[in-house]
Formats: structure tokens, C-alpha cells, sequence
């Protein structure tokens, strides 16, 4: 299929176009329209080609939706295309509910459609893509009251559309907080309440699994988990509660039975540091370096009864070498080149006041702030590493209400309007974890329930492109190491007819698809007062994308 591409003003992404001028076969119209096939429960539309034979759309789908709470969720599969998948109303009767799945190729012809029945307290928690296949691990959600608390691993082959579940069940408590896959078996990163945390893993062909706890102790949680691609073996991130301020964090390789192979101490909290997120990267010559954020003193959460630190301090980066770890790193988000971007400077100009005042050191005070680390981007023989800023929003609802003597009086509550995401800091680190740069791109109007990263990071040559989509627009800013090459702007996201008009957007999101191609997806209200009827629409939609420079 042709595609032509439409450059927006300053815009860094282009936005794929199907033609539809008098020249092109009417058998390439169709293509777009007719793949658009009604599935049971999903409402679809799309707009066709009008009285103007000019007139260029974007390549996109619409999807009719009734309200941001319905279940369409996109994947991209590389060069495989993508697969759109739902929950829809059709409930059996015994408690199952039919999911249906749909794969597009990378021009939106649709390849399949099937569906499958799934348990229906159940919902999406992770994927892994392979080769030609695209593997989910659905959990129990824990709305209804199921003691068995079921999880289900779904592999839907790209090719064809052939479902093969796995099946099996976690304790009550429990919560599937990581998830990993090599060579058909898949890792579960389980922690409990109360208890230690635990790993499952799943034979897949064979559907034979096997649960086995972290290690001794009932004070254990795991706080990353990754396959080893060189043999059977998961590595994990693991600590230990000591006492009420001692915490000791363990690098841990486990087999398939739960036979720790290594266990690495790579520090001890005391009070003062402790990570909060973390990730491993492993070298060629099979040192490992550890990245990710620390925050100031220990606190502990109901739900895991694990020690979790809400809020970070800043960068942290210890290398392992030999079974030892060689050194450790702490760089404190005050002290990045690039910190006025997160708070003000008056603020900075205070903190450092009182720091002298105080004959400290401006490492020992904390912003305190919750971050969403990123998976690292290794490229190169450097490493990026990016953590998005976020804080809870909330407004305050008033309503009058009257005493027992009939006096009026005012009473008022706080409602939770979600995550507000502010900024992403971008660090380069070399593979000693030695901080090289450090940079950010501003987050805009970008208010969400979901704790899932927002920006995506896209290497191009020697420039990193920072991108995010809020209100129907396009959020970008172009890097390099610690230099900017393009500062933040802004394009709208293209619509189907050139008098629709974005009104409302939520849950908007921009992924990377594969060569310079990016998908964008969310829920729209969309108005357009040239159609005399139906002239208010709200749908799920996504859109191709390209970058060019």
C-alpha cells in the first residue's frame, strides 16, 4: 500500500496518509475500509472518502467507544504489525469471559480476528514479545472474592492468530510484580504480604511450573527480575529486612528448581539510603552494573509489608565485578546540571542557604519526589537512563449540609484526579556507572491514573528523541548527551476529516513500533459541526506515525 507523508510545522513526527486522490486504484480505498470487519461488541467507524478527491487521511482507525473504562488495549509487534485486544460483555456461565484479539500488519489491513475465554476477574498486566509470537500474563484483579487467585499466560501466535493458555494460581496476597521470558519458560517476581516474596516459573510446552521462595526469612521482597539468556537461570534483585531500619539488597541467580547459584551483597540500607527502583545491566566480559534511584530514609507500605520507598533522592550506580561490588555511586538530583527543570531556582538558592548554614552537604537533603525509572538503553558502550517525575493531584469538592438544629454548614473532601507527570530526567552513565550528562524534557498537561511510563525515548544516530502525547498534541524534544538540538515543541495529532475538532482526550499514549515508525492510541471526543448528524463522536483510536530528521 502507498503511503505518503505530510510534514507538520517544526514537527519532528510525520503522520502517515492514504491517499485518496482520483489517480489511485479504488481497490486501495477499500483496503482501509473493508478491513474495518464488526467483531461482536466493538463499534467501529471510519471515514470514507468524500466529495473532495483531494483530500489526503491519516492512516488511522477508530474504534467507537461508550467511556474511558472500556479495555482496548495496543500492541505493537515489530514488523509482525500490531495486535489490538478487549474484553468484551460475553460472560459464560461458568464466570469465563471472551477477550477478542484482532492483528493489523503495518499498514492496517487486518491479518485475523479470534478470541478467548479468560477468567472474568481478570486483566492485562504484562507482555514479552518474541520472534512470531506475543505472550500475556493476565492476573486477577482482586475485585471479586476468588480464593484462588488465578493467573493465566496467553501466547497468541502473530502468524495466524493460535491461542495457547497456561494456566495456574498464586496465593491470596500475593501480587505478580515482575514478569520475564527465555526460551519458552516464563519468570514470575511474586511478593506477598507478610510473607517472603516468591518466584514462579512456568515450563510453557509442558505447562509444568514450580513455585520456590526468594530464600530463609519472612522479611524478603524481589524488586527486579530478568532471564539469563546464557543459560536456565533467572537473576533477581532481592532484599532483606534486618531490623526496622537495616535493610541488606542482594544480586541473587536462581535455577529452575530455586537453587541459588549466586548471591552477591551489593549494599545495606542503615536508615539513611535505600533503593527504590533498580535495574541491571550486564557486560560482555560478565561484570554487572546496577542503576537506578535511591531515596533518604525508610519507610513501609500495608500492601507488600516490604520496605518501598515512594520517594527518590536521586541516581544511584554500583559495580559488580568477580562476585564483589567494586564501587558505588550516589547523585543526588539536586546536584544534576539540569535540576531547575524540576524545582526552582529560588528553591535550589534556599536549599543551598541552609545547607551551608547547617555546614552540610547539599547531598544530604532530598526533593522527595516519586519517580517511574525506565528500562536502561544500552548503545554504544553507554548507558541511558531515564526517570519520569510524577506527584498524586487532587481537588477539593464542597457541599452544603445541615447540623441537627438545622444550621447549614459547609463540608468539604478531596477527590484523587490521578498521577501528574511533570518531567523526565535522561542521564548518560558509562558502563563503570561514572554519570557522563544529564538532561530533561517538561511534561505538559499530562494527568493519568496509570503508573506506566509516559515518554518515549527514541536513539537516532547520535541525538535521542524525548517524546509524550497530551490533549491530542505531540510533546518532543531532541538531545544529545547533555546538549539540546531541539527544544520542546508541540504538533497536533492529524484526524480523519480536517473539520474534526479534538474536544476531549484521556489515557493518549505514544509507543515505539519499529524502524522510525511510533503508534499512538488513546480515547477521544471529537467534534465536527460540518456533519448534520452525528456530529459528536467519542472513540478509541491509533495512529501510524514516522520520524524523520
Amino acid at each position: 500500500m502507498n503511503e505518503r507523508e505530510g510534514r507538520l510545522k517544526r514537527a519532528t513526527f510525520f503522520f502517515l496518509h492514504l491517499p485518496f486522490r482520483s489517480s489511485v486504484p479504488m481497490r486501495r480505498f477499500f483496503i482501509l475500509i473493508l478491513t474495518l470487519v464488526l467483531i461482536p461488541g466493538m463499534r467501529l467507524s471510519a471515514q470514507k472518502q468524500g466529495g473532495n478527491g483531494d483530500m489526503d487521511k491519516p492512516l488511522r482507525v477508530e474504534i467507537q467507544a461508550r467511556s474511558v473504562n472500556e479495555t482496548y488495549r495496543v500492541i505493537p509487534c515489530g514488523t509482525n504489525g500490531l495486535i489490538l485486544f478487549f474484553r468484551s460483555q460475553e460472560i459464560t456461565s461458568d464466570a469465563r469471559t471472551n477477550w477478542y484479539f484482532t492483528c493489523y500488519d503495518t499498514n492496517f489491513q487486518q491479518k485475523w480476528v479470534k478470541s478467548v475465554l479468560l477468567f472474568s476477574d481478570q486483566d492485562f498486566r504484562f507482555k514479552e514479545i518474541g520472534q512470531d509470537t506475543l505472550v500475556l500474563l493476565f492476573v486477577h484483579t482482586g475485585k471479586s472474592k476468588d480464593p484462588e487467585n488465578p493467573i493465566e499466560i496467553l501466547r497468541v501466535s502473530l502468524r495466524n492468530g493460535t491461542m495457547i493458555l497456561n494456566t495456574g494460581k498464586l496465593e491470596n496476597g500475593s501480587t505478580v510484580d515482575f514478569f520475564g521470558l527465555e526460551k519458552g519458560r516464563a519468570w514470575l517476581g511474586v511478593n506477598m504480604r507478610s510473607l517472603a516474596g516468591k518466584i514462579m516459573t512456568i515450563e510453557l510446552k509442558h505447562g509444568i511450573n514450580r513455585v520456590f521462595p526468594l530464600g530463609t526469612g519472612s522479611q524478603l521482597a524481589i524488586h527486579w527480575l530478568k532471564p539469563d539468556t546464557a543459560s536456565v537461570t533467572v537473576s533477581a534483585i532481592v532484599s532483606r529486612q534486618i531490623s526496622k531500619k537495616i535493610m541488606e539488597y542482594y544480586l541473587v541467580r536462581y535455577d529452575t528448581s530455586g537453587l541459588i547459584k549466586r548471591e552477591v551483597l551489593i549494599g545495606m540500607q542503615n536508615g539513611e539510603r535505600a533503593i527504590t527502583q533498580v535495574r541491571v545491566v550486564t557486560s560482555n566480559n560478565g561484570s554487572e552494573l546496577l542503576v537506578g534511584s535511591y531515596g533518604l530514609g525508610l519507610t513501609t507500605t500495608s500492601q507488600k509489608n516490604s520496605p518501598v520507598l515512594d520517594e527518590s533522592t536521586g541516581f544511584f550506580s554500583s559495580q559488580v565485578k568477580g562476585g564483589v561490588v567494586q564501587t558505588t555511586n550516589f547523585y543526588n538530583f539536586l546536584e544534576l546540571k539540569n535540576v531547575n527543570s524540576i524545582v526552582g531556582e529560588n528553591d535550589i538558592i534556599n536549599l543551598k542557604k541552609k545547607a551551608l548554614k547547617k555546614k552540610k552537604s547539599l547531598s544530604e537533603y532530598s526533593l522527595d519526589y516519586s519517580v517511574l525509572m525506565h528500562d536502561v538503553i544500552e548503545k554504544d558502550g553507554f548507558l541511558t537512563v531515564a526517570a519520569e517525575f510524577y506527584t498524586p493531584q487532587y481537588h477539593t469538592e464542597s457541599f452544603t449540609d445541615f447540623d441537627f438544629y438545622g444550621r447549614p454548614y459547609t463540608n468539604s473532601y478531596s477527590v484523587f484526579d490521578g498521577y501528574r507527570f511533570f518531567n523526565t530526567v535522561v542521564a548518560g552513565f558509562d558502563l563503570e556507572g561514572k554519570l557522563l550528562w544529564d538532561n530533561f524534557i517538561e511534561m505538559r498537561n499530562l494527568v493519568s491514573f496509570e503508573l506506566s511510563p509516559k515518554v518515549v525515548i527514541y536513539p537516532s544516530g547520535a541525538d535521542l528523541v524525548l517524546g509524550y502525547i497530551s490533549d491530542g498534541k505531540i510533546g518532543s524534544r531532541i538531545i544529545q548527551a547533555g546538549n539540546v538540538v531541539e527544544k520542546l515543541d508541540f504538533s497536533a495529532l492529524d484526524m480523519l476529516n480536517p473539520d474534526d475538532k479534538l474536544t476531549a482526550e484521556s489515557k493518549g499514549s505514544l509507543i515505539y513500533w519499529y524502524g522510525p515508525y511510533f503508534l499512538s492510541s488513546g480515547y477521544q471526543e471529537i467534534k465536527n459541526i460540518a456533519l448534520e448528524s452525528n456530529n459528536k463522536r467519542f472513540v478509541f483510536y491509533f495512529s501510524k506515525l514516522k520520524f524523520e530528521k
